[in-house]
């Protein structure tokens, strides 16, 4: 006959199980969030705080150049070393990205660009 230890243990491994495969399973989240649209002449805006995942980068209106997402808590952070997906400037539509931000996401539309992201929040 099982130990009260031996059905807590397989209790504990059960749950550490489902916690695997939430987590496996967390990166084809179509996303939670859309942002408002973001224009060059706003410029780089602060979408969210904390970690989650850009998941795509909608163009709505082209521009003349790539604008850039990045892994950042503010604007000021915002450089290339933590950029985390590209707003393409050649044609409008939505381009999946699928990438994971730690500290926060920034988007810096580029020059005449207007775009959205969807994003997931851990």
């Amino acid at each position: 006959m099982a130990t009260l230890d031996d059905i807590l243990t397989t209790l504990k491994n059960g749950v550490i199980a489902i916690n695997n495969l939430s987590q496996a399973t967390q990166k084809y989240n179509p996303g939670q969030y859309t942002s408002s649209v973001i224009t060059s002449v706003s410029g780089s805006t602060l979408v969210t705080t904390g970690a989650g995942r850009l998941i795509y980068v909608t163009v709505l209106v082209r521009g003349t150049g790539d604008g850039f997402c990045y892994n950042a808590a503010n604007i000021a952070t915002a450089t290339s070393s933590v950029a985390i997906g590209v707003c393409p400037y050649a044609a409008s539509g939505t381009y999946l990205v699928n990438s994971i931000f730690t500290s926060g996401l920034v988007v810096s539309p580029g020059a005449g660009q207007s775009v959205c992201v969807t994003y997931s929040l851990n």
